[in-house]
């Protein structure tokens, strides 16, 4: 065994950067996944708001916890699974290898799961008072004092908050507990100064941060991340630093909050992972301190993200553009539910009240169990939606629903790939039409069909992947009773050996039923386009007379293209799949106008295209370029 050594061989991994995260999967069958609750738990899809259901999702989280003597932790970028002695004793970790990764952060997993463990055990003690669940909470609080040090990443700033919140928010807490808590924050704090000395020194403001080149450079989840858990760490201990730590994270995220505005964003996974903690910290600072981050418009873009991009029926379901991971990292559900005591909210309480409870982490329940004051909502209106680094098109929120999110995004951050114009298409809780998802770090056939040239449905361009994230958004709008449009300039996404001249992506949404996209592209010589339409994993298929028919759960979906012949040829399972099957269409001679349509119902309808191909008719409506 090693200890955690320095991250930046694997950072090499990653093209501009970024947090790396896991999922932690209980010991016991019937504790199932600490970070998400268990798969076979008890409907987890009522009111979040129920106080009643909160406490018995935490109760049920922590009464697996409890007997637990291995801490499994499931590190499934890498497709490994380890289980670690309990109580921990120091950050020790694994000489497991890794392909491609001579130093893997094994400690930032292990972290994350230990904090899900502690929290879940340490609020249920709060909660029901009861010996056992302190006795359990209390030997992993003993034994986490007594770690020679705590981490220099992402590890530190989790470990930091448990330390922070047994200390702070716990009454049950003994005196000589509470004690070496604290003396373990100013010891943490304490090894963590030379690092917060590195950060932008108090003076700076966040307008000098933006006045730098490339401001986003220093932003990133990380180092936020980092410099909330110090600050956490210096408000338990009171240590000095904390006034310094609190100038230094009003600058940097106030920086984030205006870039935003201009496009600044990692995707609602990391964007949340970064409020998650921010909310946090917002919580120790006085009210009028907090008031100019908690009233900045930019602020309600992370609601948006979650709640716009939550699959009709499923509103913890996110779409899967980008580096995202609904089921392992839920932190912006906590940092939503966190920011309900702050500043409070009909849409966040009415978002929050339709996610599984068993998604949240054990802080998120925490905070929704402490909510006050308005604990109902109302729907927000669908229809043409900015999503900030993605465009939404739906009919509504509920199963029975549709609804089209599109990439449209010119963000520098590395979690958010150059995959403008991809779209995913969902109903009834699923995306039907699906990207891969996060990215596989490990090298092999997984990490190609994350990040290689067929991992997104936007066409390839004479064999040319998109290489840049420069889209321009034309239009974003509703044109008719129940019918929605976006369309978005992609041609200087892709790089000069496309040949493209213009390559624009056309999207509608018609009622419940259809989604049509039309590419209109035209180039320097005769294009080929190559389009992978990749199916949700639970997906069967079917081809038939040019159409397609992908089936899930009952639902129907067809899809096809007057421009491409379809057959079994045309199903395959990628290399490193997940489960997904896809169906790869090479057109020879594309353009000026490439038609897909996608309908949901048991018969394939009738699909006429007029001979220029710039105009078809499906289901009584007509479209054209």
């Amino acid at each position: 065994m090693t200890h955690d050594s320095s991250r930046r061989a694997f950072l090499k991994v990653l093209a501009a950067g970024g947090a790396m995260c896991g999922a932690a999967s209980g010991w016991t069958a019937s504790c199932g996944s600490p970070c998400h609750a268990a798969d076979g738990a008890a409907d987890g899809s009522g009111s979040g708001l129920d106080r009643r259901a909160v406490e018995a999702e935490l109760r049920r989280r922590a009464d697996g916890f409890k007997p637990q003597r291995r801490l499994v932790v499931d590190y499934y970028r890498i497709g490994r699974k380890l289980a670690y002695p309990l109580p921990r004793t120091s950050l020790e970790v694994p000489d497991v290898l890794v392909p491609g990764i001579p130093s893997y952060p094994w400690s930032t997993w292990l972290s994350w799961a230990l904090e899900e463990r502690i929290l879940a055990l340490g609020w249920a003690a709060e909660w029901f008072q009861e010996d056992g669940l302190r006795a359990a909470a209390a030997a992993d609080l003993t034994a986490l004092t007594a770690w020679p040090h705590y981490g220099k990443s992402l590890d530190s700033a989790h470990l930091g908050r448990i330390l922070w919140t047994a200390v702070t928010r716990w009454k049950w807490v003994a005196d000589e507990l509470r004690r070496k808590l604290r003396e373990a924050c100013r010891r943490h704090v304490e090894a963590r100064r030379p690092a917060a000395d590195r950060l932008p020194n108090t003076a700076l403001s966040k307008e000098n941060l933006l006045r730098r080149k490339t401001p986003h450079a220093g932003l990133h989840n990380i180092g936020l991340i980092n410099t909330v858990g110090d600050a956490l760490l210096a408000v338990a201990a009171q240590h000095p630093a904390a006034p310094a730590l609190d100038a230094q994270l009003t600058a940097l995220f106030g920086a984030v909050l205006e870039l935003r505005a201009t496009g600044f964003s990692e995707g609602v996974a990391y964007d949340g992972y970064v409020l998650d903690f921010i909310a946090d910290w917002l919580s120790t600072l006085p009210a009028t301190d907090r008031s100019r981050i908690l009233e900045h418009p930019s602020l309600e873009h992370f609601l948006d993200q979650s709640s716009m991009l939550s699959a009709p029926g499923a509103a913890e379901q996110v779409a899967e553009i980008g580096d995202v991971e609904p089921r392992e990292m839920p932190f912006h559900l906590s940092a939503q539910a966190k920011l309900l005591s702050l500043c409070g909210g009909a849409p966040r309480v009415w978002h929050l009240a339709r996610c599984r409870l068993d998604w949240f982490r054990a802080d998120g329940l925490a905070a929704l169990r402490s909510a006050q004051g308005e604990l109902s909502g109302q729907a927000p209106p669908a229809g043409a939606l900015d999503a900030h680094y993605a465009t939404v098109l739906r009919t509504g929120w509920e199963q029975d629903d549709l609804a089209v999110a599109v990439s449209c995004t010119n963000s520098p951050m590395g979690h958010l790939p150059s995959d403008n114009g991809t779209l995913v298409l969902g109903t009834r809780g699923k995306w039907l039409i699906a990207d891969p998802g996060y990215q596989q770090y490990a090298k092999g056939d997984e990490r190609e069909f994350t990040v290689g040239p067929a991992a997104h449905n936007a066409p390839l361009v004479n064999g040319t992947a998109q290489n840049q994230k420069q889209p321009r958004r034309l239009v974003l709008e509703e044109i008719g009773t129940r019918l929605w449009r976006v369309a978005i300039d992609l041609t200087a996404c892709y790089p000069p050996a496309a040949s493209l001249t213009q390559l624009v992506r056309h999207v509608w949404l018609s009622d419940k039923n259809l989604v049509v996209v039309a590419d209109q592209m035209a180039g320097k010589s005769p294009l080929q386009a190559t389009y992978h339409w990749h199916g949700h994993a639970g997906c069967a298929w079917w081809i038939e007379a040019n159409w397609a028919l992908l089936a899930v759960d009952g639902v129907p979906l067809w899809l096809a293209s007057p421009q491409a012949p379809l057959s079994g040829a045309n199903l395959h399972r990628l290399p490193g799949s997940r489960g997904q099957l896809s169906l790869v269409c090479p057109l020879a001679n594309a353009g000026p106008v490439v038609w897909w349509v996608f309908v949901l119902g048991e018969r394939r309808p009738d699909l006429q295209a007029d001979a220029d191909g710039r105009q078809i008719r499906i289901l009584d409506r007509t479209f054209a370029v």
